[in-house]
């Protein structure tokens, strides 16, 4: 499947929020993903409205560094469509935060996709046969919308793609984020590495939360207690336990930081009340 062909497959944000809104009743769920070089961020989510917490998977993890959707891949998918019933996805889009571009990792995200949609052969079981959508959790194009140095006209034209950097040399943390190095009329240019990882900077649960709030934002509740306490401890092989408060962890390579947030409970008067409004 060309990039083309995946592009008429995506859903609007909103067209996957109502899915979930006409099957909450039956206890279908939504599931986000956050794709990452080597592994992918799992959450399933109930409507807002349930009061249940999000709950995150353990990761997927890829044999190679580079993204690479495998048999293995494909059925730990199925398991997860089945046994928590999923009816839309939503998967983050890590556009570079600076410039509002898509780069590596916007990359890694569509090749991906690409790879899921290919090797699936049961649409049933195929996660993107559900409504999905790509959702930028740092709404970085509309705060470059605010910037008027960085507006892009229909043209493709922006002020700032003009703009001339400083130069600098190769490891001055000072200057870190510049990426201009000059020699007399030489030039050479050194892509910042953050912009290669905007991924990492993102957390599956976070991503989840922003579209909650974004969408039903009379259902979420912004006023998160901050966490009593922070737990580090080695990724395992077995999947996160949920119980009591929501349990939200950071995906890194090498430990898992767990926080705790109290969730406000709504009795079921509340909750019906709310879902009238809608």
């Amino acid at each position: 499947m060309s990039m083309n062909q995946l592009i008429t497959k995506l859903s609007k944000p909103s067209q996957v929020a109502s899915t979930l809104d006409w099957k909450r009743l039956n206890g279908s769920t939504a599931l986000a993903l956050n794709f990452h070089s080597n592994r992918v961020g799992i959450a399933v989510a109930s409507h807002p409205s349930t009061g249940q917490p999000v709950l995150e998977l353990e990761p997927l993890s890829f044999s190679k560094y580079q993204a690479a959707i495998d048999a293995d891949c494909l059925e730990r998918f199925s398991n997860i469509i089945d046994e928590y019933k999923v009816c839309a996805v939503v998967v983050s889009w890590p556009l570079q935060r600076d410039t509002g571009r898509m780069g590596a990792a916007c990359g890694r995200v569509i090749y991906a996709l690409e790879q899921l949609w290919q090797q699936a052969n049961d649409d049933r079981h195929n996660v993107l046969s559900r409504p999905f959508c790509l959702w930028d959790s740092d709404h970085v194009v509309p705060k470059q919308r605010q910037d008027p140095s960085k507006r892009v006209d229909a043209f493709g034209r922006c002020a700032s793609y003009g703009s001339k950097e400083e130069a600098t040399k190769p490891g001055d943390e000072e200057a870190g984020e510049n990426e201009t190095l000059s020699h007399g009329r030489r030039k050479e240019y050194f892509a910042s590495k953050e912009r290669y990882h905007e991924d990492e900077m993102t957390v599956v649960c976070g991503v989840w939360n922003d579209f909650c709030k974004e969408h039903w934002p009379e259902l979420f509740n912004t006023s998160f207690s901050e966490p009593d306490e922070r737990q580090v401890k080695k990724s395992s092989n077995k999947p996160v336990e949920e119980s009591g408060p929501e349990k939200c962890e950071k995906e890194t390579n090498d430990v898992t930081v767990t926080k705790s947030y109290d969730l406000p409970k709504r009795s079921s008067v509340q909750r019906n009340s709310l879902i009238q409004i809608r």
